[in-house]
């Protein structure tokens, strides 16, 4: 009974300190791209309700690139709050042994590891294809688009935009408007609209295009400029990363698709479906804090030393999943040497628990 509990506390206390810090690290990195993603209203000119929709559809992309750094601080956070608390050494006065608490440690890896599948294969693919269709379904709202004064915008494909002055409300001063062939300038300037088009009725200003060799110079009083013919720069066409599993394989059997193509499909095919099991290893990894004994091993070099070996564990996954898309063998070599890194890493702690349990 008294075992069950201290598993039932590890367990509970190892997933509010991951939800704190998911939630925490993940939020910061979501605000940073809101700023960045300003754009979309400002130069993209889309509605301010399709930026706050497309943010939330982002978020789970985010959380999907930040789990496995999650996961590691918060597996460091869990020892260093029990280690702390001499909680450790209750457990080891309980009868709890070091390989019952590697055990349940594996049992957290694999909930884990279930999540982040969930996570990579099916919530942050759709979620980020709804993003993308949020994008390809706005309508250009010209008056978002010439938020940034004195600022050069392309707003939509082929024409750039820059106004000197704009009150917020529609009317502008100091107008320039460049297109493909013609160049046009105002002094003043207001934006209509007509149920979903946009236009801009300019004064006192010229308009100079060119025509062959010529360039015709017109003074006008009073005109409209029309951005009907106009796309907008968002693209509704969705990524690999926001497809689902099953479109990724049937896509890779097509023979008729470029080189660099089938590299990215099995890049995203090997992150969604390899990457997080590093998940387990990690877990066996970190497990070696229970030998930290401060008269034999220095706790802090210790720490020091696995937390490094973590990140480090990162960055040559990271390799090795950008170099496994260059050919199946690649990926066969991806996926055996996290097999053999496991059982290494596994055996090694076996041989720790058995040198404890002979002193």
């Amino acid at each position: 009974m008294l075992k069950n509990k201290i598993f039932q506390y590890f367990f509970t206390e190892f997933f509010k300190i991951f939800l704190l810090i998911s939630l925490s690290f993940s939020l910061l990195i979501w605000f940073t791209q809101a700023a960045r993603l300003l754009e979309l209203i400002t130069e993209f000119g889309n509605p301010v309700s399709v930026y706050f929709k497309y943010l939330i559809f982002s978020y789970p992309k985010i959380l999907q690139n930040t789990f496995l750094l999650n996961f590691i601080i918060s597996m460091f956070f869990l020892y260093a709050k029990l280690n702390d608390a001499k909680e450790f050494g209750i457990y080891w006065l309980s009868g709890v042994s070091k390989f019952k608490i590697y055990y349940l440690c594996m049992i957290i890896g694999l909930v884990t590891l279930f999540l982040h599948l969930i996570l990579s294969i099916f919530i942050a693919p759709w979620s980020s294809y709804q993003g993308r269709l949020v994008l390809g379904d706005s309508k250009f709202t010209l008056v978002n688009a010439l938020v940034k004064e004195k600022n050069f915008n392309t707003p939509l494909k082929g024409l750039t935009i820059y106004v000197e002055n704009n009150d917020k409300k529609g009317n502008l001063n100091g107008i320039f408007i460049y297109e493909k062939s013609r160049i046009i300038t105002a002094q003043k300037g207001r934006v209509l609209t007509d149920g979903d088009n946009s236009y801009l009725e300019l004064f006192n200003g010229t308009s100079q295009e060119k025509n062959n060799e010529k360039i015709n110079v017109i003074n006008f009083n009073s005109t409209i400029f029309d951005f009907s013919k106009y796309q907008l720069r968002n693209t509704s066409y969705p990524k690999f990363t926001e497809r689902q599993i099953n479109w990724l394989f049937e896509r890779l059997k097509n023979e008729n698709i470029t080189i660099k193509n089938r590299n990215d499909l099995r890049v995203e095919i090997n992150s969604r479906l390899i990457k997080p099991f590093l998940i387990l290893i990690i877990s066996t990894l970190i497990c070696f804090l229970l030998f930290a004994n401060n008269d034999k091993i220095n706790l802090k070099k210790l720490k020091a030393t696995i937390y490094i070996l973590s990140v480090s564990l990162l960055i040559i996954n990271q390799i090795m999943l950008n170099l496994s898309g260059k050919n199946i063998n690649y990926t066969m070599i991806y996926i055996f040497s996290l097999a053999i890194f496991f059982i290494l890493i596994n055996i090694v702690f076996f041989k720790f628990i058995k040198g404890e349990s002979k002193l």
